[in-house]
């Protein structure tokens, strides 16, 4: 079964210390793309989440790692959270806008996913562990 490459969500659980410099390369590529869309004479699409947003959300948790203490725990949590949420939303609107390019999806500081998805036959294995139970 062919699929279309999509950005790749597993940034959202990489180590928390890692994720600024993730998000400071996306923001960057990101950036790249829309200057050689507008070089282009090409109108640079509306993110879901605007770059000086998404540049301030990867400040915020920057800074609240840089305060990793017990006083701003809360504020790191709500900081990886609006992180996580607003990345996400960037790697959705990037896949789409690829529409399976997987060149421009690297191009946008994200990693493709697979191709090729490879069938499960789930059922018989449920029908199978059940016959198995029911022998014990």
């Amino acid at each position: 079964m062919q699929l279309a490459s999509r950005a790749s969500l597993a940034f959202k659980f990489k180590k928390t210390a890692m994720k600024p410099t993730f998000g400071a390369n996306v923001i960057n590529a990101i950036s790249t793309l829309v200057l050689d869309m507008k070089a282009g004479k090409t109108n640079s699409p509306n993110f879901p989440v605007p770059l000086n947003d998404l540049r301030s959300i990867n400040n915020e948790l920057y800074e609240a790692l840089q305060a990793a203490g017990k006083n701003s725990e809360a504020l790191l949590r709500t900081a990886i959270l609006q992180w996580d949420a607003a990345f996400t939303l960037t790697a959705n609107f990037i896949s789409d806008m690829a529409k399976g390019n997987e060149d421009f999806i690297r191009n946008a500081g994200f990693v493709p996913t697979k191709k090729e998805r490879q069938n499960v036959l789930v059922h018989s294995m449920k029908r199978n562990m059940t016959q198995i139970s029911t022998c014990a």
